[in-house]
């Protein structure tokens, strides 16, 4: 994300005048992370004024301001509030060591003021920047926080690579968050070949999903799937309000067997409890789509998921081992870690 020319106010320069001394760092854990970072995602990234980051993180306006000029002293703060800083998060390292996982990218909480579905994306967006590469077949799923992703990811040419559907389509109604959406957005901005999954989602009955199945077209289409080697992905929970129901892919009433069954949360169309057991249930037997097992095989899996309400879909997709970068937020990721 570009970062924006600010011209310092009178108030600003007033404030950072009065300080004698450069505000010193917090005691070690004092904010479980570094101020400096904080302070400089939230006041470039998110465009929170200077009073607001005073009053989210506890101290005065000078203190901010002070922050504010020390990242830009130590090179926190370039282009770009760099990404791969959030690594060091503590937060992102405690994710990291008890998940086996290889990125963990923790955003600060912004008090609330926007969708954590648009922060993570826009976070998600300069991750998958920095990683991609020109050549790499990119699985793509669907989703709120997918689509914000696609929506903020800079431009860039990789007119080797390959941006492919991995589950099949839904009911148009929600085409802002359909995969195929998604796949054509990011594959837009990469100047990249999309290949779309031409089915649905989910089909009537498991006879017809079996002869679509045998189609060469889709067996083409599966084989590509199969040779992603990054693969990008939304985490939805099971309950009444959640996308999965929202687009029609499931109703309330099929979903009562997963649900029944201790099932917490869903990765492109599959159901999977709380230790990240795939549940296969008649769903399954009628979708077009990566499955769980399929997932697993893709050598680096990027989940981008957070919220008040995606605890424990989230840490079920972690034990599972669906994912090896998470993208997320600070509640988000004191919640899983607080389950453990």
């Amino acid at each position: 994300m570009a970062l924006r020319s600010r011209t310092k106010d009178k108030a600003d320069r007033s404030a950072a005048a009065d300080a004698d001394n450069r505000t010193p760092l917090p005691r070690p854990g004092e904010y479980l992370v570094d101020p400096l970072l904080w302070a400089s995602w939230l006041y470039h990234h998110d465009e929170m004024t200077q009073s607001q980051i005073a009053d989210l993180m506890g101290v005065s306006r000078a203190t901010v301001v002070n922050y504010l000029q020390q990242a830009r002293d130590l090179h926190y703060v370039k282009v770009v509030v760099r990404p791969e800083l959030l690594n060091s998060i503590d937060l992102a390292q405690q994710l990291k060591q008890a998940f086996g996982l290889t990125e963990c990218m923790v955003i600060p909480f912004d008090g609330g003021i926007r969708p954590p579905s648009e922060r993570i994306g826009r976070a998600g967006a300069q991750y998958l920047d920095q990683i991609l590469m020109n050549g790499d077949v990119l699985g793509v799923a669907w989703g709120r926080t997918v689509l914000s992703l696609a929506e903020n990811l800079p431009e860039k040419a990789m007119p080797d690579s390959c941006v492919v559907q991995v589950i099949g389509s839904q009911r148009s109604a929600y085409d802002g968050f359909t995969a195929e959406e998604c796949v054509a957005f990011i594959a837009r901005r990469l100047h990249a070949r999309s290949i779309n999954l031409h089915a649905p989602a989910a089909l009537s009955n498991a006879t017809l999903r079996d002869a679509l199945m045998r189609e060469p077209t889709i067996q083409e289409q599966f084989a590509r799937i199969r040779s992603c080697n990054k693969l990008l992905f939304g985490v939805c929970t099971v309950k009444a309000n959640s996308l999965v129901f929202a687009s029609g892919l499931i109703s309330v009433d099929e979903s009562k067997y997963y649900i029944a069954n201790g099932a917490v949360g869903v990765i492109a169309g599959r159901f999977y409890d709380i230790d990240g057991n795939w549940l296969r249930g008649t769903m399954d037997d009628r979708m077009i789509g990566i499955t769980l097992d399929d997932v697993r095989s893709v050598p680096t899996r990027i989940a981008a998921a957070g919220g008040p309400d995606k605890t424990d879909a989230i840490l079920g997709a972690l034990r599972g081992g669906y994912v090896t970068a998470l993208i997320t937020d600070e509640p988000t990721a004191r919640n899983v870690l607080g389950r453990l």
